[in-house]
Formats: structure tokens, sequence, C-alpha cells
């Protein structure tokens, strides 16, 4: 297997994720333009231009047709792959620092920075294939607040992701913990320290 060497973003890359397929690869960096690439071959088929930020995270929908970036520019934005064309813009009260689509792709996760009055929150945005970009909301489903600790300290959501069948979500943090969360409720669910720094990366097996 001979290595390929994809060239095209001018600063340095935040995010890789293949799709369901494996066929295509998309990226993100803080060069602000998000990328699609074959996998096969490392060509560049086109790239996503909108945002005014860096590309924390993105997360590409089962039959690759629709692509979530969330920006630093307080925005996660919805993508036509096919026309790399924006469906919609979902504004946030602060940096939008994850993103993940719930099984099925008709629903997604987000994680925002704390920004002045407002603090770190998980949203849930309902995003039904079919529907055009106009008819879908900008208000969540549901809102999770999430508080500064008892003493006073700042703890930033990292990573979000869905678990099987939607039951859960899975939140890390910049503190080392893990945080699941009811998705209908917002309830948290469970918290463990696993790690005593900053998660950086979390990656869920499919199966």
């Amino acid at each position: 297997m001979r290595p390929i060497l994809l060239k095209g973003h001018e600063r340095s890359i935040t995010v890789v994720k293949y799709n369901y397929d494996g066929d295509l690869l998309f990226t993100g960096s803080k060069d602000h333009i998000p990328s699609m690439w074959r996998a096969e071959s490392g060509e560049r088929i086109g790239t996503f231009n909108g945002h005014k930020g860096t590309i924390w995270d993105l997360d590409i929908d089962r039959f690759s047709t629709r692509l979530l970036t969330a920006s630093a520019d307080a925005s996660v934005n919805l993508w036509d792959c096919e026309t790399g064309e924006i469906i919609h813009t979902f504004t946030h009260h602060g940096p939008a620092r994850g993103v993940a689509w719930a099984e099925g792709s008709q629903m997604f996760a987000t994680i925002n920075d704390p920004f002045v009055d407002h603090n770190a929150q998980i949203s849930i945005y309902d995003a039904p294939s079919g529907v055009s970009g106009n008819d879908l909301s900008d208000i969540p489903r549901l809102e999770i607040d999430l508080p500064k600790q008892s003493d006073g300290k700042v703890i930033k959501p990292t990573n979000i992701v869905w678990l099987n069948l939607n039951e859960a979500l899975f939140v890390t943090f910049d503190n080392g913990a893990i945080r699941l969360y009811d998705p209908i409720t917002g309830e948290e669910m469970e918290e463990f320290f696993p790690h005593e720094k900053k998660i950086n990366r979390v990656s869920v097996n499919l199966d």
C-alpha cells in the first residue's frame, strides 16, 4: 500500500474523517475551508467555502450527501456535498467546537464554547433529509446548558458522539471528564474521569 500525500490546505489541519463507505475523505483546517477528497487517489474533489473561522469538527451523513461543519465563527453549516453550497447555517452563542450526525442522519448534535455571558452548550437540531434550507429551524429541539463548576471553574466540551441507536450523547471535556447525556430529556446520565487532562479527540467503533 503506497502512501498518498494530500496537498491543499494552507494552514494546520484540525480534523480528518472518512465517509461511511470509506471512499471519500473530508478535512477541516485553520484556513476556514473544508475539503473533500477521493480516498483512493488523493484527488481533491472540491471545497466548501463560507466559514470565517477555524473548522474544529465535521461530520458526513450516512449516504455522503450532506456535510456538517463546526467553526470558530460560532456557526455550524449544513452543506450539499454534490454542489458545495450551504443548505443552512445554524448560529451558536460561542465558537462551535464539535458536531455529530445522529444515526439515521435526520438530526444532529453540536457543542459550543462559552462566550461572554453565555455558558457552553450542547444543542440538538432537526435536519430531515429532503427538507429545504429555508424550512429548517434555527431553534434547537434541545439545549443542554453547561454552567461553571461549583468552584467557579469553566470547563469546555471538546468532542461529541452519538452512541448506538441514539440512546445517549457521549461528550468529552477539557478536564479529562466524559459525560453521558439523555438526548430526549437532556439529563446527565453518568460522569467519569478516565483522563487527568484535556481529551483532544474521540472515535467510536462503527460496530
